[in-house]
């Protein structure tokens, strides 16, 4: 775990009966917005520049053109006013990781792509992409860091945290108050002011010229609503980007039909029905051509605390049988199909679960896909599986 270096210089904020201006940009639309109206005309909004301090977390799979936006007109703002700049990311996949700085200083020329873990290698890990029902990629990527950050180095001292929502995210803001402290006071200057998304990106056209992109990882969950049709844009100017964003969701709805990144829609089936052949192409050859495993995955479903005939928790156990071509793979699973029953997708059931069954109910099926998803079973799942099913929880081997 590393900590800032105190040499760079805190606002001398207990001198001068002022909070530190803590500043939280994660480089869109409006916090952007605000980071350049308060640059450019500080003294109309009573602030001393000295005071303030931001800090960017890197969750890694950023939109090139957003960095690249961010790097030409932002970063030169702030080495010019000699505004501490940090960025900051999360060590590993735990907590006890700690968090990595990897970069402070008050002449920012550049911004990091990626921390030593990401969303991305999270996602490949465990073969899953985010989903709408939480936020939890942005608590563990965003939030814990920052939080770690704030306490290594603010050490106490009373700081006014700027988080950018706009004029629509009054909710939002409402939920944030929660979090203030003795030393937090939660700072929502845009609602303050009135602005709207539609003006923050009307400011930052005035002041460089250029539509600012949403900023959002790739393969972002929250993409598919409203911003939905300026994403595909995207992915169609950035094939690149997109296929890297179908090669995470390939695995996961492998793992789980359910998990399409746009809840009931997949990146893919929003990108056949845009038209995008070149992001497809590239994405079913990339797939085609990297190592593959057959995995063997048990789910057990668990009833509803308050009603047993509702589904409540999963559990899932994952292992891999067997790495190599795609070709390699696809036959080993033929081999272990037998007379087993194959879905269109290619899942090979050795457990169907009984939809029509009450709870708890299990299932069993092998799959292969790109490795890369790791083993993973909870320490208690075998014996909940031989207590629901009466079966050994062996691994399925071919005859």
């Amino acid at each position: 775990m590393t900590e800032l270096p105190l040499d760079l210089g805190l606002p001398d904020a207990s001198a001068a009966g002022r909070p530190v201006h803590l500043v939280s940009w994660g480089l869109g639309v409006e916090s952007t917005a605000y980071l350049v109206e308060v640059l450019t005309s500080p003294q109309r909004y009573g602030l001393d520049l000295a005071d303030m301090i931001v800090i960017h977390a890197v969750v890694g799979s950023e939109w090139r053109s957003t960095l690249a936006d961010a790097e030409r007109f932002v970063l030169p703002m702030l080495a010019e006013r000699g505004i501490r700049t940090v960025q900051v990311a999360r060590g590993g996949p735990f907590e006890a990781d700690g968090i990595v700085v990897l970069d402070d200083t008050r002449t920012p020329t550049r911004l990091h792509r990626r921390g030593p873990w990401t969303l991305e290698d999270e996602s490949i890990q465990s073969g899953t992409v985010p989903q709408l029902s939480h936020r939890r990629c942005s608590l563990r990527f965003k939030g814990w860091v920052l939080d770690q950050w704030i306490t290594q180095n603010l050490r106490g001292r009373p700081f006014e945290h700027v988080i950018g929502y706009s004029a629509e995210e009054t909710k939002r803001a409402q939920r944030d108050l929660v979090y203030a402290t003795t030393t937090r006071t939660p700072a929502h200057p845009l609602i303050d002011w009135g602005w709207t998304r539609a003006a923050c990106s009307a400011r930052l056209l005035a002041e460089f010229g250029v539509i600012w992109h949403k900023s959002a990882c790739t393969f972002c969950c929250f993409s598919g609503g409203r911003s939905l049709p300026a994403t595909l844009k995207r992915m169609r100017d950035n094939p690149e980007e997109a296929a890297i964003a179908l090669l995470l969701e390939a695995p996961a709805v492998m793992f789980n039909p359910n998990s399409k990144l746009y809840g009931t829609h997949s990146l893919l089936e929003r990108l056949i029905e845009d038209g995008n052949t070149c992001a497809v192409e590239l994405f079913r050859h990339r797939l085609e051509n990297r190592p593959w495993s057959v995995y063997d995955v048990r789910r057990i479903y668990f009833a509803a605390k308050d009603d047993s005939a509702r589904k409540g928790t999963a559990w899932r156990s994952v292992k891999p049988l067997f790495t190599g071509t795609a070709p390699e793979a696809r036959a080993w699973l033929a081999a272990a199909a037998h007379d087993h029953p194959v879905d269109e997708d290619g899942r090979v059931w050795l457990r169907p679960h009984n939809a029509a069954a009450g709870y708890p109910k299990a299932e069993r099926f092998l799959l292969a896909t790109a490795a890369g998803t790791q083993e993973k079973e909870r320490e208690n799942f075998s014996r909940q599986w031989q207590r629901i099913t009466g079966e050994e929880p062996g691994l399925f081997e071919v005859e």
